[in-house]
């Protein structure tokens, strides 16, 4: 990859600043809940970002997997509301007049920052076969993001790797420490494990902004080519740390402040 690439705004925080009653994702389907009440508020989004200059807008399917919606109402289709993301961002960009890129996402499956979570690889396979087929001729990137553990990336790199030329993988070492995966598996190891497949990327993304920055250094170090969507946070050490929690995501919490103007500064 040569070129550079500006990515769109997090969606979950755009629907919240919106004034959509956003679920928490750890027990619902969060931004998914979105394609389903107000999808013209997503199609907002992907067109401010598009102005704002973004080459890049990612589909809104993130939480529409078969097992989160599955715990909420077994009828929902994840392949119809995969269909309804890809349309919004279509819709957007076809309007726009504008090369802008449109980036499939690859999710994990199940919750995410939660790899003791991920289910046989037959179940993956055929998640990630099935959004390939949804997105065959109509994306120019496949992202597979906030992968969190080795076994689930490689899963979602293979297939996209199969059936797209241009695959972006997205780490996320969500916690306090920014080598480790949430699977407690070595960062850099997860990078060459995955390189086989001829990535065009390799990104880490939902971390606290200056622990990305040490995570993409080692990225740096094994990996061509790099990228980074943070949280709009940083970590604070001034908390104790806790003794007991459930995922790396409580301790990042925990541990986060809000990013500020002044803290840009």
């Amino acid at each position: 990859m040569s070129d550079f690439y500006i990515l769109d705004s997090a969606l979950g925080t755009e629907l919240s600043k919106r004034g959509f009653d956003l679920p928490s994702f750890k027990d619902s389907i969060w931004s998914a809940q979105a394609l389903m009440d107000d999808p013209e508020l997503i199609l907002e989004i992907h067109k401010d970002n598009i102005a704002a200059g973004c080459d890049v807008i990612t589909t809104s399917n993130y939480y529409a997997t078969p097992l989160t919606l599955k715990a909420k109402d077994p009828n929902l289709d994840f392949i119809a509301l995969t269909e309804t993301a890809l349309c919004l961002a279509e819709d957007a960009v076809k309007t726009s007049n504008k090369e802008v890129l449109i980036a499939g996402s690859f999710p994990p499956i199940n919750i995410s920052y939660r790899p003791d979570l991920t289910p046989p690889r037959n179940e993956l396979e055929d998640f990630y076969e099935a959004l390939a087929g949804v997105y065959k001729d109509r994306v120019d990137i496949i992202l597979c993001e906030t992968m969190s553990s080795i076994y689930e990336a490689d899963i979602a790199a293979n297939i996209a790797s199969t059936h797209f030329s241009k695959v972006w993988v997205s780490w996320t070492t969500r916690g306090l420490n920014p080598s480790i995966l949430p699977s407690n598996e070595d960062l850099q190891t997860a990078a060459i494990a995955v390189s086989k497949y001829n990535l065009d990327c390799q990104l880490i993304n939902c971390g606290h902004a200056d622990l990305v920055t040490e995570s993409l250094k080692i990225l740096k170090t094994c990996v061509p080519d790099i990228g980074v969507y943070a949280n709009s946070s940083v970590n604070s050490m001034e908390k104790e740390t806790l003794k007991i929690f459930n995922s790396v995501d409580d301790v990042h919490h925990h541990h986060s402040i809000p990013i500020t103007p002044r803290a840009c500064l």
